[in-house]
C-alpha cells in the first residue's frame, strides 16, 4: 500500500486547523528530539528509537494494523496518513501540502506524530463507515468539507474496510 502510495505521489489534501498544523510543524521541523536521554538519534538508528521509545508500544493497542487517510480538499491542500505494524517495527509516512509548501515525515517523527493521533480513533471492526470518518477527521484535526477522502483500514482480524468519498 506504501509503495502504491509513494509511486502516484500524494493523493490526499487537507486543511489542518490551527492546533493540529502547529503541533505537525513543529514535529516535522525537528526540534524535538524522540531520544528520551535527550540525544539526537542517528539516522539509521532512527526506526529502533522509535519503537523503544514510542510510548511504551502504544501501537501495540490498536485495533487495525494498516490505516491509510488520504484527504484532498478544493484549495488544493493535500494531507496523507500511512501507518502499517506488521510485526517487527511499525512504519508510518505523513505528507501535507498547502500554500504551495510540501511538508514531508516519515520514521520517528511520523509515528511519534500518529502516537497520539491513532490511538485517539475509537474505531473497530464493527465500526461503520461514517463513524469512521467522523473518527478520523477529528483525530487528525481536518475539516469536514473536503473535495475527497480516502480511508483504507486492515483490522487485525484481517478484515478490510475501504471508504471513498468525493
Amino acid at each position: 500500500m506504501k509503495k502504491f502510495m509513494i509511486a502516484t505521489g500524494c493523493v490526499a489534501a487537507i486543511s489542518l486547523s490551527a492546533v493540529g498544523f502547529s503541533q505537525f510543524s513543529a514535529s516535522a521541523g525537528g526540534d524535538e528530539s524522540p531520544n528520551d536521554a535527550g540525544e539526537a538519534p542517528s539516522q539509521a538508528e532512527e526506526p529502533t528509537v522509535q519503537a523503544e521509545n514510542a510510548g511504551d508500544d502504544w501501537f501495540e493497542s490498536l485495533p487495525f494494523k494498516e490505516f491509510e487517510l488520504d484527504v484532498e480538499y478544493d484549495d488544493d491542500a493535500e494531507y496523507d496518513a500511512d501507518y502499517e505494524h506488521e510485526g517487527g517495527a511499525p512504519e508510518a509516512e505523513i505528507e501535507e501540502e498547502r500554500d504551495g509548501k510540501e511538508i514531508e515525515i516519515s520514521g520517528d517523527e511520523a509515528l511519534n506524530e500518529l502516537s497520539g493521533i491513532l490511538p485517539n480513533m475509537d474505531i473497530d471492526e464493527n465500526t461503520n463507515r461514517e463513524e469512521i470518518i467522523n473518527a478520523a477527521l477529528d483525530a487528525f484535526e481536518l475539516d469536514s468539507n473536503y473535495k475527497e477522502l480516502e480511508i483504507d483500514i486492515e483490522f487485525l482480524d484481517g478484515q478490510e474496510m475501504e471508504i471513498e468519498e468525493g
